[in-house]
Parts: C-alpha cells; structure tokens; sequence
C-alpha cells in the first residue's frame, strides 16, 4: 500500500467481511478507521510537521495489523496478542467495547512503537516525537463519536453518557492516551537497539501486551455480574452494530 486512502479502502473490505460473516472483528476495524481518517485530515490540514513521514508510519503501522489478521485468518502465526484479540472474536459474552479496547491495545502497545523504530533511523527516533504526541490529539477528537455510535447500540451507554456530561468515555480515552505512552517507550527502546536484538525485544513487549489483553477479556476488578448485566443491554444484531459504528465519523 502506497496511500491511507488504500489503508481506508482496506479497512472496508474488513468491515464488510464481518457484517456478511457476524464476526466481532469488525468492531475495532470501525474505530481503527474513524482514526485513520482523522489522520488523514490532520495530514490534509497540515497538523503535522511532516505529512510525508506521517503518512509513511500509517502505512508501516497498517500492515501490520493487515498482515496479523491475514496471518490468523489462514491459520499461520501472528503475534501473540493480536491472536488473543482475534481469537477473543469468538467469545460471545464479551462487550463491544472489550474487543474494541482489545484491538486498541494490539495496535497501539505493540504495534505502533515497533512501526515508529521501524520507519526512522538508528537512533534518530525522537525526531518523530512531536507528531507522535500530536497523533494524541487526533484520535482523541473521535472518541466520543465512537461513544456516540455505542450509545445507539447499548441504550444505558446514552443515559450514562447524559449524566456524566461526556466524561464516560474516559475508559476510551485512557486506554488509547495510555497506551501510546507505552508506545513511545517501545520506540525509544527499539530505536536504541542493534538490529538483532530487535526481535528478542518485541517478543517481549508481545508478551506484556498479551497479558493486558487477557485482563481486558477477564479481570478480577471487574465483577462478572456487571458484564453480563451490560450485554444483555447490547444489541444482539452484530452486522447491525458493525454497521452503525463504520458510520461513525470523525
């Protein structure tokens, strides 16, 4: 891929792929492309320092969440946490905000430090640092639309959402700000690294992301009666909900 626009267009496929197939996949692809158009806006708008390099970390950052779900869906290896977000598309139980928050974390605790290091040199990586901390305020901007659409899906959501003026979808808010920070790490790390320590590293950082994921799918904080109690609000209509949440713009 050569464009976000491709990226876009991808995403879509996906989308479109979970509706006729009812797969919970498309959950976290829906959220992953209201960001990346806000991406492609502020590219657009010139928010950035520079839209080239920008737009070069979309595309590295992209493929590879293309080539995990690619990977999984033919039954070949991906990264562990990405496997455990996959996988947990399975699990009917879950909320639609847990595999949306599941996908964040693959994409941003893994994914995007390693992207980061990947497309700058050796050592040269606080020179992305500026238009990193900016991605923030992007995404940022989309998450009480996201918020907005779930409201439509799981009707407390909205009256939540009414008595807390906004302030509820600070779970969103938290998971993303705190995982790019976490990111930003990675790529520090990494940037740092020689090459052939690279792999050993984000093995490792793999690791630490898949074991947030299981305590995003079980959690000892969270009691078991609350969740279930917030799915029976969710609408059962899967391509219904996909479809309402890939409307949502950002």
């Amino acid at each position: 891929m050569k464009t976000i626009e491709e990226v876009i267009k991808k995403l879509d496929e996906i989308i479109a792929w979970s509706i006729t197939n009812k797969s919970p996949i498309g959950y976290f692809a829906c959220t992953y492309r209201s960001m990346t158009l806000a991406v492609l806006d502020g590219v657009k708008k010139k928010k950035f320092e520079d839209g080239n390099r920008m737009i070069t970390l979309d595309l590295a950052f992209a493929d590879r969440y293309f080539a995990a779900l690619e990977n999984y869906q033919n039954n070949k290896k991906c990264s562990n946490t990405w496997f455990t977000a996959f996988e947990a598309s399975k699990n009917q139980d879950l909320l639609i905000m847990q595999h949306i928050i599941l996908g964040i974390n693959a994409h941003i605790n893994l994914d995007l430090g390693v992207s980061a290091a990947a497309i700058m040199p050796y050592r040269k990586v606080n020179l992305l640092q500026n238009d990193f901390n900016k991605i923030n305020e992007v995404i940022a901007s989309i998450s009480q639309k996201v918020q907005d659409s779930l409201s439509k899906i799981c009707y407390p959501i909205e009256l939540v959402d009414q008595i807390s003026q906004g302030q509820d979808n600070i779970i969103l808010d938290f998971a993303i700000s705190k995982a790019r920070q976490t990111s930003w790490a990675t790529a520090i790390i990494l940037s740092n690294s020689i090459a052939f320590i690279r792999p050993s590293l984000i093995n490792m950082i793999d690791n630490a992301a898949t074991l947030i994921a299981r305590n995003i799918i079980i959690s000892a904080k969270t009691p078991p009666e609350l969740l279930k109690k917030m799915k029976s609000f969710e609408s059962s209509d899967m391509a219904k909900n996909i479809g309402i949440l890939s409307a949502t713009k950002f």
